[in-house]
């Protein structure tokens, strides 16, 4: 299984590089429009610093900020993510994987009210990701208690790889598509 999900996550990551600059831009719009409702009913949003190839979460965090909702970044231990409330992106440095992550200074306490955007190269209609392999997203969902998003470019698949210790999000955001995976 995991030769597989290797295998695809090379495809999905090589496809994204090769994405134009206003094809980029037009799916991340897309994608914030649809998910604006999911945020603006949420006390509290974790989300990730998003690199190049993924769905720019610069304008959810800035969305949040504006609107005083509070948002939170993960930091990358050894094997689980932790989340910390942000004020702003100016105080951001590269963590782990050299992805932006937060000041450990306001840890983040999730509640049922707390919304999680959580990344994925391609995702399926019943809330399957496939992730980057580390698998910090299935242990940190497998005890968050809040509603999960993935949000995603336009790779819908009728079936994603999974193994047992894979959690399910509530909701996928597709450029183009939504899907409420019936979990809340």
């Amino acid at each position: 299984m995991r030769e597989i999900k290797n295998a695809l996550r090379k495809e999905l990551i090589s496809r994204r590089k090769a994405m134009n600059s206003s094809q980029k831009l037009a799916a991340d719009i897309d994608i914030f429009e649809q998910i604006k409702e999911l945020i603006d009913n949420s006390e509290a949003v974790f989300t990730y610093a998003s690199t190049e190839i993924e769905v720019d979460t610069r304008r959810i965090i800035d969305y949040c900020l504006e609107r005083n909702i509070p948002v939170a970044l993960p930091v990358s231990g050894d094997e689980e993510i932790e989340f910390f409330y942000i004020g702003g992106t100016d105080k951001l440095k590269k963590g782990r994987y050299g992805i932006d992550e937060p000041p450990q200074t306001f840890p983040a306490a999730p509640s049922e009210q707390t919304l999680c955007i959580v990344p994925a190269l391609c995702a399926d209609g019943k809330g399957l990701r496939l992730g980057y392999g580390k698998g910090y997203y299935d242990r940190f969902l497998s005890r968050f208690p809040g509603k999960s998003v993935i949000i995603c470019y336009d790779e819908f698949r009728r079936e994603v790889p999974a193994e047992t210790h894979d959690r399910k999000a509530d909701y996928t955001f597709f450029n183009r598509k939504t899907v409420n995976n019936g979990r809340k």
